[in-house]
This record gives C-alpha cells, structure tokens and sequence, in this order.
C-alpha cells in the first residue's frame, strides 16, 4: 500500500455519505495495494447481513447468488457461517489458512460451506476477516483475501489499523443516518395538505438535501385566516440537524398561533413573533417570509413581510422578475425592530413563487447568477403547468447541498 494507508483510506471512507458507499470505496483502496479481493457485509438490526460490496483485481467481483453478490441480504446474520465465530473472537479479527477455508467447505452449515468454497476458488492462501465494531456492538465486516503469498506482519498490522478506522467511519455514518431520517420525517410530518382555493391554484414541494447533516429547518405552510385571506409562509430555521426540524417546527407553530389569533399585517405579526422568541425561545431564528392574499375573484392583492428571506418571484405573461425588496433583520435577532410591508397587485394568469435558498444556493456560483438562472427557467417552463414546473425547478436547480422548500401560488381568472 501507499506510504500512509490510513490516510488513503480515512479518505475513502469520509469522502462517502453512506455506509455501503463508504465501505465499496475503502474495498477498491485495499485492493490490489493489501489484498486481491475483498467484500464487505453490513450488519442490520434485528439480524440482517446485507453484502455492499466485493472487489477484485480487476475491480468489482461478479458473484454467484449462493455466494453473496452485492446487494444480497440474509437473515440470521450471527447464527450462522465465519459471523457466528467471529463475534465471539477477541479483537474481532480471524485469520484462515487454506486448510480452514477446506475444513469450512465440509461444514453441514450452508453458508459455512458456502464461504469456504467461494475463498477457494478465489485461489485464497490467507484470509483476514475483520469486525468493525463500536461499543461492543458488531457494525459491519470486511474480509480481505490474499492468492498469490500470505500477508506479513505489517500487512496485518495496516489492515487492523484500517478497520479500526472504518469502524469509527460507519459507526458516525450510521447515526448521521438515523439523524437525517429523524430531521426529515419530522418535517414532512408538518408540511401541510394545501387547501383548495377559489380562484387560485396552490403548488409546493419539498426536497431533503441529499447527503451528510445538511437537513435543515425549511418549511412551507398555507392557511385560511379568520379574515378570509389565505396565509402564506416560507422559512429556514437556523440550522443543519434534527435541532433545526425541532426549532423549524416551533416557529411554524409559533407563528400559525400569532397569525390566527389577532388580525394583523405582515409586518405586526412577525414584530409580535420577535417579542415572543426574545420572551420564550431566545434560542430560536431563522428567515421567514409571510404573505397575506386578499381579495376576490380576479385582481388579488398580496401583501408580505420578509424577515432575511429571498423575495418572491413573479411571472407575469411570460416575463419572470425578482419583487425585489430590502428584507429587515431574520427572526430571533433582535426584538422590537421595526418590520416593512410590501404590495403586489396580483392579475388573472399571474404565477408566483416562494422558495428557501436551497433551490439557489450552490458553493461554486454566486447567488446573482443562480437568481437569473432561476428566472430564465420559469420563464422557459412558463406557468401554464405549476406541477411541471416546481417538477423541473427542483429537478434542474437544487444541487441537494440543502434543503429546498418551494410554494407556487396561480391566480385564476
């Protein structure tokens, strides 16, 4: 292997964002530097072993069904085959000679037979089969073959040392997954059904970001108030992690009460958000835009607050332009500061559109061009369609760096 394989392969395993993603590519760095193959088996509860991947010389291993080829998955995972001695060895590492591999291959066990069989006619001379673990708890196994001479005692060394390493790797995958799967079940959970609207069609989508932590607090919501007007938000909580779905939640919450239960503008009722966070949520900010919709069949008057937010979008016979304004200060910043109100005439035909900046935000291009980007592809898609549109918005813009939340609102003749 390379001068530092345990840099080679702390790269391999955190440059993935998934745990099968993060043990095929550690596969493909020990093999052919340390061995000629290896596969690796991830250990689900209750008693699941899933192979995610097996690599030879040439690259992947294509292997036979009664051998485990990727993707496989079986059942009772420490009953049975190498697994079941393998977690009860101290320091969970086995070395196999072919005479173990031949001794295997007479076992009355299936998969003890199977495994053995397969070593062999791999041309396996020395087998390590190594548990990576974390408290005490047996997390996944990689087994690494050698066909042409034995490994030496560096070789042995270095591979112990590695899986140490992937053991930590999957360990802190695995709970980021569970964390993401937490966030984005708690927002969607939230999202709400739009209401059917006279004289207006309602369109939204959500999308969690694609990989690592980056779930955040984006949210939309839309409801009737006792006025008759219809609400409009779209918000980020501060935040990349199941904290930020709890404090996205709070402020959804918090705001949904304060629009209800006093009639108001925009602009007083975050005021009122913002004395409320200070009061009882000091902890709490984010960006929040929140429109109210008034008016009858026709001309519709829109009327929004934005705390930090982006503005909305318009698109109007065919034309997209930015209603741009100078937002005030983001929730949860400083309470009392005075907030603005802003109006747009809406016509029959009109389209706008409220989205959170992941649909814009992407680290290798400014926000200006992203913002033209955006409004070239509204205008090319048109509104005729809001379900194909906020389809191709998110399908063409969002990089999955992040979250995006988006909410189209049609106004009818």
């Amino acid at each position: 292997m390379a001068a530092d394989p345990l840099v080679r392969a702390l790269h391999a395993l955190t440059s993935a964002s998934a745990v099968p993603e993060a043990l095929d590519r550690l596969a493909a760095v020990l093999v052919p530097e340390l061995g000629d193959w290896c596969v690796a088996d991830v250990l689900e509860p209750p008693d699941l072993v899933t192979r995610v991947a097996a690599r030879g010389p040439d690259g992947p291993l294509s292997l036979p069904r009664a051998a485990g080829p990727v993707g496989a998955r079986r059942s009772s995972a420490a009953a049975r085959g190498v697994l079941q001695r393998l977690v009860e060895v101290p320091g969970r590492m086995m070395r196999l000679t072919p005479d173990d591999l031949q001794r295997m291959t007479s076992s009355s066990e299936p998969r003890t037979r199977g495994q053995g069989e397969l070593a062999l006619a791999l041309g396996t001379v020395d087998l390590l089969v190594l548990g990576l673990a974390s408290h005490d708890a047996l997390l996944a196994v990689l087994a690494v073959g050698r066909t042409g001479r034995p490994f030496s005692a560096p070789e042995v060394a270095e591979l112990v040392d590695v899986a140490a390493v992937a053991a930590l790797a999957v360990d802190t995958l695995r709970l980021r997954g569970v964390q993401r799967r937490v966030s984005t079940a708690l927002q969607q959970s939230l999202l709400p059904a739009l209401p059917l609207v006279g004289g207006a069609t309602l369109t939204a989508r959500f999308v969690p970001a694609g990989s690592g932590l980056a779930v955040g607090g984006d949210w939309y919501d839309v409801f009737v108030l006792p006025s008759g007007a219809l609400a409009l938000v779209i918000g980020d909580a501060t935040g990349h992690d199941v904290q930020a779905a709890a404090r996205m939640a709070e402020l959804r919450s918090l705001l949904r009460a304060l629009a209800v239960d006093r009639r108001g503008l925009p602009a007083q009722v975050l005021e009122r958000l913002d004395r409320v966070l200070a009061q009882l949520a000091p902890e709490l900010s984010g960006t929040c835009l929140y429109a109210q919709l008034s008016g009858g069949s026709g001309r519709r008057t829109l009327r929004w607050s934005s705390a930090g937010h982006l503005p909305p979008l318009l698109l109007r016979q065919g034309v997209a332009r930015t209603l741009e304004t100078t937002p005030d200060l983001m929730l949860g910043v400083r309470a009392g500061s005075r907030r603005c109100d802003h109006v747009q005439v809406l016509q029959p035909g009109d389209l706008l559109l409220l989205h959170t900046d992941g649909l814009v935000e992407q680290r290798r291009t400014g926000l200006d061009a992203r913002l033209q980007d955006l409004r070239h592809l509204v205008e090319a898609v048109g509104g005729d369609d809001p379900e194909l549109l906020a389809d191709r918005l998110v399908g063409e813009l969002a990089s999955g760096e992040d979250d995006v939340a988006l909410l189209l609102l049609q106004v009818g003749a």
